[in-house]
């Protein structure tokens, strides 16, 4: 088994089996990756109020036989959407989120790209309720541009269908 640590960006997580979650992050170290977290789901889990969506985490994961990535230790250390956030924030952060798990298919490093994501969703949480829509279509558009697509939204998406 080999171990790795990193800082990452939680995105999104689905409930799995009794006890377990999976979870979607993207890695200062190895970009977007996919990863379960054992027992989260039980009233006494250490782990769970860390993993808690657009949290910023540092955490320990380890790959099993079948090369699948658990998490062993998770510490935030900081909050990208804050607990009194509005709707409209929610729903913007939501939006970003999936974007990335769109656009990106696998692990793969990128600094450029990670401080991006992490500039912008540390911007996402002051964005004013009407302006949502035209932050999203300029974090859409930046984000394609790093991923080298220009400005072409529409050639991007195809590619990564």
């Amino acid at each position: 088994m080999a171990a790795y640590k990193t800082n990452a960006i939680v995105l999104k997580r689905e409930d799995i089996f009794e006890a377990d979650r999976l979870y979607h992050i993207y890695t200062e170290d190895f970009g977007k990756i996919r990863t379960i977290a054992g027992g989260v789901r039980k009233i006494n889990a250490k782990l769970t109020g860390h993993l808690e969506p657009f949290n910023l985490v540092w955490m320990e994961l380890i790959t099993k036989k079948n090369g699948d990535l658990f998490i062993t230790t998770a510490l935030s250390y900081g909050k990208l959407l804050n607990q009194n956030a509005l709707p409209s924030q929610i729903t913007l952060f939501s939006k970003m989120a999936d974007f990335v798990l769109k656009m990106l298919k696998g692990p793969q490093k990128d600094n450029a790209l990670w401080d991006f994501i992490l500039m912008n969703f540390l911007k996402a949480s002051s964005v004013e309720a009407g302006k949502a829509d035209k932050f999203l279509s300029e974090y859409k558009t930046s984000f394609i541009k790093i991923l080298g697509f220009g400005d072409n939204i529409e050639e991007a998406l195809w590619y990564n269908y």
